[in-house]
């Protein structure tokens, strides 16, 4: 779905087969609380020791060498003030047309300005404020209302010398969340707090202000270096035999260590706190994306914007302790070599940069290695940027599951499968093993792959968390959510807070023992995810110190993201776990006015709608979704059931037929209409439904259960004998399988 989907709705449509006795659960009943609009409160990050900001020019003196490099550098120039110096572009009454808004770009007493369509489609004129980055593209902010401020959606492509639109394959409306006058173009919301020095939003919930702030306005020496008053008072009055004040990011950082501190602005991620402070873990201050589609391929591969971090962690590369400075200069950003230069300061060249191991011309683009390892794709209309996972090509999964692969995206006049058998002809028909297999494996529908991934240490913790919160999408057995317990003890924190949030998605009550250890977790992300859990069972920690503290930084992370349509979302969800059902439907109401194609806050909305009976709105919510996302299976799937719900079987089934035949595969929609389709007295198609399912889920005790009915409604004694046989195995002491196969004998 747009955004990242949340695991906080569930079916409250039962399809009750009465005859058999099969029932769907309905949505679990949220415990009640006192109806207190949420509101801001303070924050609760840590002062960065004694140390302030001083400025790039305190460093200077001490660090020339480093001051020149970073010059001029895209971290000089993520922003500037806009003037005849900074601006690269056109200003010269030029104009630009595209889906039939048209931006004219002028001069007029010495400042620059751009005259196009508002959040209403009329017309005005804008000041450009600041410039925002310099190369491939640069873009421009103008000044809004109440301290906001907003990148146009048109930016310069600085190598063409040509205005261009930042998204052409999409039909956006005027105030649209991803236009530039909405919520993902603001600059306080989006950008900032990558873009300058010492950031912070400073933004009021209650009344929709900014008053956002920096030290220095583009990415300053103190930017990664932290704040360095107390490094530049040490030297200035150096004191015999005193330790220096170590700074936040130094020359001697072990891999991890840089690349967690790098990954504060070169990872796609949510922020938690309202401040970076310097210390603590990147997950203290940030929660990454996971390996989900869209943001990435099914398989890890970037697809939309990761920004590195995401794609880096799942390499080989990463895991035998390279780290970003070992390819880029760390002040001026540019790679170290060029070329096949590069990779071979540490694989052997006479190995690798070789015609026998690529099998291109040598100094052809064939026989670059990153075009095999490193394939890339634009972003922002003209920014190409390489995918950080140095994986090796894999046809054989574009076959089997359709993924991207870089031969293919080479050779486009070849298959696949003519791909594939080069690679196997050349290397061998076994490949190294890889996450990817299970995880591709998972979405097919083999939970039990997505568990191995899970549960080996060995594969990426990115890659596992994903796998985790894959698996607990799917209906778990009792056992099977017992075994999740061991993963709140992972070493990994992604892992572990994957598990809470496991948890809670399951609404599985009976945790308490297990998880309120994890409210004192030494990494913040861990201690929110607790105290999310603990909200949404209803449990009453009115009386825990640490649900206490631990709350505070979940109303931050709150307050952070309220200028988000997200972080309405957010709030939707808490005000449903405390039972305020009025105040839930207000915020993400507020969420689907922010953004448009917020469709799970649709999804939410229409559940909150369907309890107080608003049937009719509930409907058009979910004829919505799938109106702007048609291959989103859990959109048909609740419509189908509410179709059931109010009498209309012919909906009832059209909808549960397309939900069953959508992926990711959805175990319930194939469940739910066979149901149906026993309901209705098509006992044989519900037969072909179930087979079709228990060849992804052979084992299935419910899918094999309804099969059964089905088998023993149409007198198929053989056939019910086999498939009741088959449930006592998964089963041996289920008394009503035992009376069954006894009536079948």
């Amino acid at each position: 779905m747009h955004s990242h989907k949340s695991n906080n709705y569930k079916s409250p449509y039962p399809l009750n087969h009465l005859k058999n006795g099969i029932y769907i659960l309905c949505f679990v009943v949220i415990l009640g609380c006192k109806n207190k609009e949420y509101a801001p409160k303070t924050t609760v990050h840590k002062q960065t020791g004694h140390s302030t900001f001083v400025g790039k020019e305190a460093c200077i003196d001490c660090h020339q060498t480093e001051y020149t490099t970073w010059k001029d550098s895209h971290h000089d120039q993520a922003m500037k003030i806009a003037d005849s110096t900074t601006i690269l572009a056109d200003f010269n009454n030029t104009s630009f047309t595209f889906q039939g808004v048209t931006s004219k770009f002028f001069k007029k007493d010495g400042d620059f300005y751009v005259n196009t369509a508002d959040e209403n489609g009329e017309y005005q004129d804008y000041k450009i404020i600041y410039t925002y980055g310099v190369t491939p593209l640069q873009q421009y902010i103008v000044k809004f209302p109440n301290g906001a401020y907003q990148c146009l959606i048109t930016a310069w492509d600085t190598e063409k010398n040509l205005w261009f639109h930042l998204q052409p394959n999409l039909e956006l409306a005027h105030g649209e969340w991803i236009n530039w006058t909405g919520g993902a173009m603001r600059w306080n919301t989006a950008c900032a707090d990558c873009h300058s020095t010492n950031l912070e939003k400073n933004y009021n919930s209650t009344n929709n202000v900014y008053n956002t702030t920096y030290s220095e306005i583009n990415v300053s020496c103190e930017a990664c270096h932290g704040p360095a008053s107390s490094h530049v008072e040490f030297y200035e009055n150096p004191i015999e035999g005193a330790t220096p004040p170590k700074l936040y990011m130094s020359n001697n950082e072990t891999s991890k260590d840089l690349v967690q501190k790098c990954a504060r602005c070169h990872s796609r991620r949510g922020q938690i706190t309202k401040k970076f402070d310097y210390e603590g873990h990147f997950l203290d201050h940030y929660t990454p994306s996971l390996y989900t589609y869209p943001t990435y391929e099914l398989d890890g591969q970037i697809k939309d914007e990761d920004y590195v971090y995401g794609s880096f962690v799942q390499s080989k590369m990463y895991h035998s302790g390279v780290k970003c400075t070992d390819c880029h200069d760390a002040h001026s950003l540019q790679l170290k070599q060029t070329g096949n230069n590069l990779c071979v300061t540490c694989h052997v060249a006479d190995t690798y940069d070789s015609s026998s191991h690529h099998y291109h011309q040598p100094n052809t683009e064939g026989a670059q290695c990153i075009n095999c390892h490193m394939t890339g794709r634009f972003y922002m209309g003209n920014d190409f940027r390489r995918d950080h996972s140095f994986r090796n090509p894999r046809p054989d999964q574009t076959v089997k599951y359709g993924t991207p692969n870089a031969c293919n995206g080479c050779h486009e006049d070849k298959t696949p499968e003519w791909a594939s058998d080069f690679i196997n002809s050349k290397y061998g028909t076994q490949r190294p093993d890889h996450f990817s297999n299970y995880l591709l494996a998972g979405y097919e529908g083999n939970q039990n792959a997505f568990h191995t991934l899970i549960s080996e240490e060995k594969y990426p913790e990115i890659a596992r968390a994903t796998a985790l919160n894959q698996y607990t999408n799917n209906q778990l057995s009792p056992d099977e959510i017992n075994g999740l317990r061991r993963f709140l003890n992972d070493p990994s924190i992604l892992v572990r807070n994957e598990a809470v949030r496991s948890f809670e998605k399951i609404n599985d009550q009976s945790r308490y023992a297990d998880i309120e250890p994890l409210l004192r977790d030494p990494v913040r992300l861990v201690r929110i995810s607790a105290v999310r859990y603990f909200n949404s069972i209803g449990a009453d920690m009115s009386n825990n110190n640490s649900y206490i503290e631990a709350e505070k930084e979940f109303f931050e992370q709150m307050d952070m993201d309220a200028d988000f349509a997200t972080g309405q979302h957010q709030i939707g969800i808490y005000h449903e776990t405390k039972g305020e059902i009025d105040l839930a439907i207000k915020a993400y109401r507020k969420a689907i006015k922010m953004d448009n194609w917020l469709n799970i806050s649709r999804m939410n909305l229409a559940l909150l709608l369907y309890k107080q009976g608003n049937t009719e709105e509930v409907i058009e919510l979910y004829l919505k979704v799938i109106e702007q996302e048609p291959d989103y299976g859990d959109s048909y799937y609740m419509l189908g059931l509410l179709y059931n719900e109010i009498g209309d079987s012919k909906n009832a089934l059209k909808y549960l037929e397309i939900a069953s035949n959508k992926k990711p595969i959805n175990i319930r929609a194939f469940y739910n209409y066979a149901l149906k389709l026993q309901a209705e007295n098509m006992n044989q198609k519900s037969i072909e439904v179930i087979n079709k399912a228990l060849s992804i889920f052979p084992d299935n005790e419910n899918l094999l259960y309804v099969k059964l009915i089905a088998e023993m409604n149409l007198k198929q004694h053989v056939a019910a004998y086999n498939t009741c046989s088959k449930l006592i195995q998964l089963a041996p002491h289920n008394a009503n399988y035992q009376q069954i196969l006894q009536s079948l004998q």
